[in-house]
């Protein structure tokens, strides 16, 4: 792999094409008119604060970008442009600054040992769990605003958020009649209906109703002859309904309500990889297992008021999840996990945001427990349960009119218990094991002036132990838990009457007892991966991201991100010994430039290239399973004959690009497969508000 300083060569060259968007010159004059870049908020730190306040690495989509973006189907479209974030697989979950955020247990592992995800994925209130984030699509349908934060997360959001986290709102009810509805169709069968209608129920009631549904086949053509089929579907299906309701009772204004429920079934191949001649999107496996998931979702959400500077909020949530992997036949790996998940948040926000002291301090509980059945060569079964409780608190306080400092403390407590038996182990597992951890955060900022914000920041991060299962050695081998001390300098600034915004981050990364993923062999086939800790690994690197309002018609934005990453001595199960390896998924360069034009009233244009530099599969770093630098273009036409409707064409990956994105062994083939970006995508659709 190219060293960081050829990287950062690279990323000079590319520069450019980043920063060029500055001086574009359109059909008005940027000087001219008093037009500006929307004011961005951030909410998943548990403080409101503006996006030029928030120390954090951190990108928020609002509703106004959804709408204009090339065509989404879920919130993993959307966030594959912000820098050092990228997914290897179309089922799969996101790797932010190299950290696969699908946990260090991943694949079967995950079945076998359990696992907690490295990024937090919260939707109004409900993190998702393992098989939610990897294997269902959150929808974009009627969202407010999603929040990309990059490095650890520990502090706001609990154990699970290592790597990151991702803040999804959706939009609440409105006490004025609105719906939306639309259709959609394109290649590989892809099929889109979504419908959101809202309004009051009463003075003090309102309601909203949203239902999105999409699908696709799979683009892998699967070869053989007797390839088993059976229950299987290698097709994707995604179904999404929720219903809100927002209490304002006018007895009571200081108090507010909110329910929450939202439905999702769907449906997703383990993965679409190709063999041989990859470019071919062939498969010579002789099955697929897929994965339906069902889940239901409550939330409840009461805030009083207490005075203009002190708020009481308290945030209850229940899930059910229940999940099948279906395979054929059925003894060759049929699987069933049903999981509950409870928790209970009680913040304390007080003070303003123009005053001296602000801040929050909360109590977090939650629960999860599963039940997990795995039929193949005999019956795995396990009991499995999670508790965290996590006691937070955060300060701002502002030193003088420029200085302004801020400090926050977590105590984390995560109790692990899985026990079960399987036929893949020479015993049965018994572990419980409790993990705790301090998580101090601290940052400094200085206003430079009324639009340029620098400072620094240190934050720490920890992710809880576990325990997974050798196939070789049929054992069950713990792990213990991750830490992270994050370092970053942070700039932001607001130029041109506040039609450029920049934001920077430059971070450096020390973990310990960094839990890597290796493959694990027996006489050169590959059974399965382990985890291992390594006493320390290091990342260190930059990210830019840049948004101007070149005119009222024409948005253009850029990002840069850039990556260098260390691995210290660690060692297989087998006793193989590695040094100065680079993580795994984790390219060196990752560039993107987009632009929305409203070319005329009625019609719309945007389009978006992205850039990711080459990468090894696994934390090994063995040639043979690594992948090249690629290239994708998406773009998006749209016309408004009337003011509530409007006709799109979409063309994702205009090039029809044909890239690995992750390599691995698959005994079934025989050899090393590779998942692969999705070809080009055509669709058609109509959106109509009314």
């Amino acid at each position: 792999m190219a060293t960081f300083s050829k990287r950062a060569r690279y990323a000079v060259l590319l520069m450019p094409y980043l920063f060029a968007i500055t001086i574009v010159k359109a059909d008005e004059s940027p000087l001219d008119e008093n037009f500006q870049l929307p004011v961005l908020m951030v909410t998943g730190e548990k403080i409101e604060r503006t996006l030029q306040d928030t120390a954090s690495a951190v990108g928020v989509v609002s509703t106004q970008q959804l709408e204009g973006l090339p065509e989404s189907r879920g919130v993993s479209d959307v966030i594959k442009d912000f820098p050092n974030v990228f997914y290897t697989d179309t089922s799969g979950a996101p790797i932010i600054r190299g950290q696969d955020t699908q946990g260090p247990n991943f694949g079967s592992l995950a079945f076998f040992g359990g696992t907690v995800p490295r990024a937090a994925i919260n939707q109004d209130g409900h993190y998702l769990s393992f098989y939610e984030f990897v294997y269902s699509s959150t929808s974009v349908w009627d969202l407010d605003t999603i929040e990309v934060f990059r490095g650890p997360q520990t502090s706001s959001q609990g154990a699970n958020s290592i790597a990151g986290a991702i803040i999804v709102n959706t939009k609440d009810p409105s006490f004025t009649n609105e719906g939306a509805a639309q259709l959609e169709i394109g290649t590989d069968r892809r099929r889109r209906a979504s419908l959101m209608f809202s309004g009051p129920l009463s003075d003090d009631l309102a309601a909203r109703f949203t239902l999105d549904y999409n699908s696709r086949d799979t683009f892998i053509d699967y070869t053989r002859s007797d390839f088993a089929t059976g229950d299987t579907d290698q097709d994707f299906e995604n179904k999404n309904a929720r219903v809100k309701l927002l209490w304002l009772p006018t007895s009571i204004p200081e108090f507010e309500g909110k329910l929450t429920y939202n439905h999702i079934s769907n449906q997703a191949p383990t993965w679409e990889s190709a063999s041989s001649s990859y470019k071919r999107l062939e498969n010579e496996t002789g099955s697929m297992p897929n994965w339906v998931l069902d889940a239901d979702t409550w939330v409840v959400d009461a805030s009083y008021l207490m005075n203009e500077q002190t708020k009481v909020s308290n945030q209850l949530q229940y899930a059910d999840l229940h999940v099948d992997r279906v395979s054929e036949p059925f003894d060759s790996g049929q699987a069933l996990i049903e999981q509950e998940n409870i928790s209970n948040e009680t913040r304390i926000n007080f003070g303003t945001g123009d005053g001296l002291l602000k801040g929050v301090v909360g109590l977090y509980l939650a629960k999860t427990t599963s039940d997990d059945t795995l039929y193949i060569r005999g019956i795995s079964q396990f009991d499995d349960k999670k508790s965290q409780m996590g006691l937070f608190t955060e300060l701002n306080y502002r030193l003088s009119d420029r200085w302004l400092l801020t400090g926050g403390l977590r105590y984390q407590r995560d109790r692990i218990q899985r026990n079960g038996t399987s036929s893949y182990a020479s015993g049965a597992l018994q572990f419980d094991e409790t993990f705790t951890a301090w998580l101090p955060r601290v940052s400094i900022a200085y206003d430079v002036s009324e639009h340029t914000t620098i400072g620094g920041l240190v934050s720490t991060g920890y992710n809880p132990g576990g325990v997974n299962l050798s196939f070789v050695s049929r054992d069950f081998i713990a792990f213990d838990d991750e830490r992270v001390t994050n370092y970053e300098l942070f700039a932001r600034t607001r130029l041109l009457e506040e039609r450029l915004g920049l934001s920077a981050n430059l971070f450096y990364s020390s973990y310990s007892d960094s839990q890597r993923l290796l493959p694990n062999y027996l006489n050169g086939v590959q059974y399965g991966s382990v985890v291992v800790n390594a006493e320390e690994a290091t990342s260190y690197g930059l990210e830019l991201t840049s948004d101007f309002q070149a005119t009222r018609r024409l948005l253009l934005q850029g990002s840069l991100g850039l990556l260098h990453s260390n691995i210290g001595s660690f060692t297989s199960e087998g006793g193989d010994a590695y040094e100065g390896n680079e993580f795994g998924k984790a390219p060196g360069i990752m560039v993107s430039v987009g632009a929305l034009w409203s070319i005329t009233p009625e019609w719309r244009w945007s389009g978006n290239i992205r850039h990711v530099d080459g990468y090894y599969s696994t934390d090994k770093n063995e040639a043979a399973y690594e992948v090249d630098d690629y290239s994708i273009v998406n773009t998006r036409i749209a016309y408004q004959p009337v003011n509530n409707m409007e006709l799109y064409l979409y063309i994702n990956n205009v090039f029809d690009k044909r890239a690995e994105t992750y390599l691995y062994d698959d005994r079934s083939v025989g050899g090393i497969v590779a998942n692969m970006l999705e070809p080009r995508q055509t669709g058609l659709g109509i959106k109509y508000n009314f």
